[in-house]
């Protein structure tokens, strides 16, 4: 299961508020020009240790820090008892959809949801506030369990379109009767494990081409006949191994189709 502490930490926060420049801009172009090279750092790396900790301090003085600081509280309230008041039934889902149990315990590091930010800053931790959530409750439960679970896979593409199968889109169908957008470099990864993702979820024909359809997707189901017996009985971490050992950049071939109509102008 996923077990989540939530915080405010005030270094993480003025960390996260430099890497995404979300402060007045006369006081940015101040830390810019006074510590240059650490700000580049937290652009690069927000878990830099070779900063100025000066540069933090600075900015934990001024007043738009705090107040932001008591947003980031109210945020944490919210959120926190969002969770709780769902993750169990989260919890019940991921151990269908992974088709095994994991057990994660993980620190939240709440921020103000104008920072927009979500991060996986490894050591089974991650940073959360998004606007998005202040609309949408499932929003923010679906990006919880995407930034969790970048703790239990290994870093890469492959593992990230996972997740974003795993969260974004079946997480959010499951909550909200919806779906998140995924990354745009990843779409094609998603495209190439579809067919596969379909069987391991034992999804029927009639739900695949209905989704496809919406998709504007379209692939010969029989096509994939003979992986069903190797895929269907996997967990998520042998789907993984499985899908690790295709070459799928050889074994699937995508055509795009492009619609051409005239602008009303």
């Amino acid at each position: 299961m996923l077990n989540i502490t939530f915080n405010v930490d005030d270094d993480i926060m003025a960390k996260s508020m430099i890497s995404k420049s979300i402060m007045p801009k006369e006081f940015a172009h101040y830390l810019w020009d006074k510590y240059k090279t650490s700000y580049s750092l937290l652009i690069n790396n927000i878990n830099s240790n070779e900063i100025n900790k000066d540069i933090i301090y600075e900015l934990q003085q001024q007043s738009f820090f705090k107040h932001n600081r008591e947003i980031a509280k109210e945020n944490l309230k919210r959120i926190k008892s969002n969770w709780y008041k769902n993750c169990n039934r989260i919890n019940s889902f991921l151990n269908k959809i992974l088709k095994k149990e994991i057990h994660l315990d993980l620190t939240a590091f709440i921020v103000p949801p104008s920072l927009n930010m979500g991060r996986n800053i490894w050591e089974n931790q991650f940073i959360w506030g998004h606007e998005n959530g202040l609309l949408d409750e499932s929003y923010d439960l679906v990006y919880l369990v995407h930034e969790s679970l970048h703790s239990y896979f290994k870093k890469n593409s492959l593992t990230h379109t996972i997740i974003e199968n795993i969260a974004d889109i079946e997480l959010a169908q499951y909550l909200n009767n919806t779906h998140y957008e995924v990354h745009s470099d990843l779409k094609s990864i998603h495209i190439k494990i579809l067919p596969f993702w379909n069987i391991y979820l034992n999804k029927n024909e009639e739900d695949i081409v209905r989704e496809n359809k919406i998709n504007n997707i379209t692939y010969n189901l029989k096509d994939f006949d003979k992986y069903k017996t190797k895929i269907k009985d996997l967990n998520i971490d042998d789907f993984v191994s499985f899908l690790n050992k295709l070459n799928l950049d050889d074994l699937i071939n995508i055509n795009c189709l492009y619609s051409i109509h005239l602008k009303n102008i």
